[in-house]
């Protein structure tokens, strides 16, 4: 069994958790609450934030150039096209400018990008992998099972269903393969003395993504 088999078996529990979510089910429905998208989107937008540089440090510490190129691959994507995606999204939730560029983090959001961050400058590079084939395995996960399952959320007939579509399809194994299997196949490499620190890594990004998951559903505030 891959290091990477064995964590998903041993936090299956968790990884059903982040992957089958309230939001996620009722995403591909069509009927998940426009004022959750709106939330999540804004929070992601600024998630993303720490993703790239998580991704950045993670390619200044690549063993070599060909470790290197399939996050220097990711990190384009996120700054290319995926932000150009984030702009005309939006334009369609009618979110300005003024709002979405003074997007307040949530304390989830926050939390998350701290811990990716920290993990980024104080890890190795196997690590930081291990918590990257959390974030883009969860989504690749949900994202296939959808698209496999055939779910149409634009048939609910609801403002924002083809763009839920949209959402959807970007995250597939069409888009996130690449990603997955490489960070997956670097988890997969780690000796028998890393693998203590990967769970935790792996346990910790999973309770992060359904916590997401919940803010992003529900609401958070400041206590």
């Amino acid at each position: 069994m891959t290091h990477t088999s064995d964590l998903k078996q041993r936090h299956a529990g968790l990884w059903r958790a982040a992957t089958t979510h309230p939001f996620i089910e009722e995403l591909g429905a069509g009927t998940l609450p426009s004022e959750s998208f709106r939330r999540y989107f804004l929070q992601d937008y600024v998630f993303v934030n720490d993703l790239v540089k998580t991704a950045g440090i993670a390619v200044s510490k690549a063993p070599d150039l060909e470790f290197a190129r399939p996050v220097e691959d990711f990190l384009h994507a996120i700054l290319g096209a995926e932000d150009a995606l984030f702009l005309k999204a939006f334009e369609t939730l009618r979110i300005p400018e003024s709002e979405y560029r003074n997007v307040d983090q949530l304390p989830t959001t926050s939390a998350f990008g701290n811990f990716l961050v920290r993990l980024a400058y104080e890890g190795s590079f196997t690590e930081i992998c291990c918590a990257m084939f959390v974030t883009e395995g969860v989504y690749m996960d949900w994202g296939e099972r959808l698209r496999i399952e055939g779910a149409d959320p634009a048939a609910a007939g609801t403002e924002l269903g083809e763009f839920y579509q949209g959402w959807i399809d970007l995250h597939t194994a069409d888009v996130l393969g690449e990603i997955v299997s490489f960070t997956g196949s670097v988890v997969d490499g780690a000796s028998s003395q890393e693998t203590k620190r990967l769970d935790a890594i792996f346990e910790r990004a999973l309770r992060y993504e359904i916590a997401f998951w919940d803010m992003s559903y529900s609401g958070e505030a400041w206590p």
